[in-house]
């Protein structure tokens, strides 16, 4: 069947409009990887206790503090009848004291590794699944192990999930200057 002229050209018009307001050029992986390392994801922080009590801890725990102490991280002073009190050590610039039971550092940030899909949700909107995957500070890198002994409960990720990595679910909006980053599940 031949459609006559006006109705071929009245059907690529209507066809050029939605280019425009309908949403414009799909979301594609490069795109939304690149958006998605440009937004600044917030630290993931570590803490641990500025007050352990060596002679009533887990072998290991006190093995992983004297480990930070060896490594100048820490200092840690015993002190009668309260226990040891620690505080940030000359090589510790990356540890802050946030009270005086608790030390705390940033571990690391999760950064997109890959895309695994990316569904269009609407007019100018899209969503998609990416793999994070963890990126440690330097100083915990190096000292990993004793941080994963000493840390509070609650107070980082797993280390499987450190290790696997994570799948968050990321929602983009297109505006007039193109695609962007609204919110990371």
């Amino acid at each position: 069947m031949r459609l006559k002229r006006p109705v071929a050209v009245l059907f690529a018009s209507i066809a050029v409009a939605c280019l425009g307001s309908c949403g414009g050029d799909p979301l594609d992986y490069e795109t939304a990887l690149n958006l998605l390392r440009e937004r600044a994801t917030d630290p993931v922080r570590t803490s641990f206790s500025a007050s352990p009590r060596f002679e009533t801890q887990d072998q290991k725990v006190t093995e992983a503090y004297q480990r930070l102490q060896d490594a100048h991280v820490i200092v840690c002073k015993e002190t009668a009848g309260v226990g040891a009190f620690c505080e940030p050590g000359p090589a510790g610039d990356a540890i802050t004291q946030t009270d005086m039971s608790v030390l705390s550092l940033v571990a690391g940030r999760w950064v997109p590794s890959a895309i695994i899909g990316i569904r269009r949700t609407g007019r100018g909107s899209a969503e998609a699944e990416v793999r994070m995957l963890f990126e440690p500070s330097e100083l915990f890198r190096e000292l990993e192990d004793a941080f994963d002994q000493i840390q509070g409960p609650g107070a980082m990720v797993a280390l499987g999930s450190r290790k696997q990595g994570k799948i968050v679910r990321v929602k983009y909006q297109r505006y007039d200057d193109g695609w962007h980053v609204e919110s990371i599940d």
